[in-house]
């Protein structure tokens, strides 16, 4: 890791699914700079939020309890659009996230929902999805030196 490069944890779908040993894996990897968990497991990350610098969440369509349904975040000197997904019908389309990204002039649109992963590129924008916690799965999305941004996926 480059001085200056800023690496956030990328997490959905946790669905109560401990995160102790993902958590130990992906600070195995490097130092975490913030946390965006992106629902269905909001209150998941209650026992670890003094754990790191920064933690961002949303509320997916399975929470329950208080939270934003989306959050507009501008970290690091780019900005990050976060939603679970589900109010943008993203299991069978991506339009309407692409529309909401391109209206929100966000860098990066970050989504759970469809337990699967995504990492794309589209105008310039990046689309995320980490894939379901419950199964394992996590992101590392790195903020460059530059501003550039790159997502690697566990």
């Amino acid at each position: 890791m480059s001085a200056g490069q800023k690496r956030i944890l990328v997490l959905s779908d946790s669905h109560g699914y401990p995160l102790n040993t993902l958590l130990m894996k992906a600070e195995s990897l490097g130092k975490i700079d913030a946390v965006f968990h992106l629902g269905d497991g909001y209150r998941d990350m209650d026992g670890y939020l003094t754990e790191f610098p920064a933690v961002f969440r949303v509320r997916g369509n399975c929470d329950w309890c208080g939270g934003d349904l989306e959050l507009l975040t501008p970290l690091f000197g780019r900005r990050f659009l976060l939603t679970h997904g589900h109010r943008y019908h993203v299991k069978s389309t991506m339009s309407l996230l692409t529309a909401r990204a391109y209206e929100a002039e966000c860098d990066c649109a970050l989504f759970g929902h469809t337990h699967e992963p995504y990492n794309e590129y589209n105008a310039g924008r990046l689309y995320l999805n980490p894939g379901a916690a419950c199964d394992g799965r996590f992101s590392i999305l790195r903020v460059e030196n530059d501003g550039s941004l790159f997502a690697e996926m566990y």
